[in-house]
């Protein structure tokens, strides 16, 4: 059964490559194709209790986010404020996940996505993630964290502005997925793990198996702990039995 999720993700994969194919040179539309493409996999793939689209996220202060390029929300239980066409407006206590997706990523555009994160309305459920279709390697990344300019003149990530960063970091072309971890092992580091299936590391299929499963474990447990069922019996992650391998990516501070 595991090699299901293999073929879902080069399923996605296809879909992905198809886009550079006939779209050589131009960011913008690449970003959206890549951003539709990921909502109608992911409208395809999870429960039928979320939906899956972007829009905008409205907390009970009235405070509203800017746009989201992917929101996955409990349509089963709220229903959103405002549409127009694809776009929508759902109120925060409805948010499992929202997937920020970038079809590049440099110093300056990693920056902005922090900003983003940090600006985003308080989501009690949810998950944040940050989709890079042509990323940068792990050193790249770790320097554009590095440098990020925070406010004062403490000029490194600590414990309340960790929690602003995004819960998880997938790249695609340089490939990983990086998850937010504490860290116990000889030294007590808080940053990001890589996690990797046996065989797969580095590879466009386990960064994409990871970012679906993760997505999917975070509807499960939404639902698990907000709709008072016992429908879930076996978890979707139990189907999927390949040896699993993490390591301290990128360490940002000591705890």
């Amino acid at each position: 059964m595991s090699r299901y999720f293999e073929f879902i993700s080069q399923e996605l994969l296809s879909k992905l490559a198809q886009v550079q194919v006939y779209i050589k040179k131009h960011n913008p539309t690449i970003g959206v194709l890549t951003e539709e493409i990921l909502r109608d996999f992911l409208r395809n793939h999870l429960p039928n209790i979320v939906n899956v689209e972007q829009g905008f996220i409205l907390n009970d202060s009235g405070e509203l986010s800017r746009q989201c390029d992917i929101i996955v929300y409990d349509s089963h239980n709220y229903s959103p404020f405002y549409r127009v066409n694809d776009i929508v407006v759902v109120p925060s206590e409805s948010v499992i996940c929202v997937i920020e997706v970038k079809t590049t990523i440099t110093k300056q555009i990693f920056h902005r996505v922090i900003n983003y994160f940090n600006n985003l309305p308080y989501l009690e459920n949810a998950k944040t993630y940050l989709f890079i279709f042509n990323s940068k390697n792990l050193e790249s990344i770790e320097q554009y964290l590095k440098s990020y300019k925070h406010k004062g003149n403490y000029q490194q990530f600590d414990h309340d502005t960790f929690q602003l960063l995004p819960d998880e970091i997938t790249g695609i072309n340089e490939s990983y997925h990086l998850e937010k971890s504490y860290v116990v092992i000889g030294r007590d580091a808080v940053g990001y793990m890589s996690h990797s299936y046996e065989d797969l590391e580095g590879t466009e299929i386990n960064a994409l198996q990871h970012f679906y499963l993760s997505i999917y474990q975070a509807v499960e447990k939404y639902i698990l702990k907000n709709t008072h069922s016992d429908s879930i019996k076996t978890m979707r992650s139990s189907y999927h039995a390949q040896q699993h391998h993490s390591f301290m990516a990128i360490e940002l501070f000591d705890m």
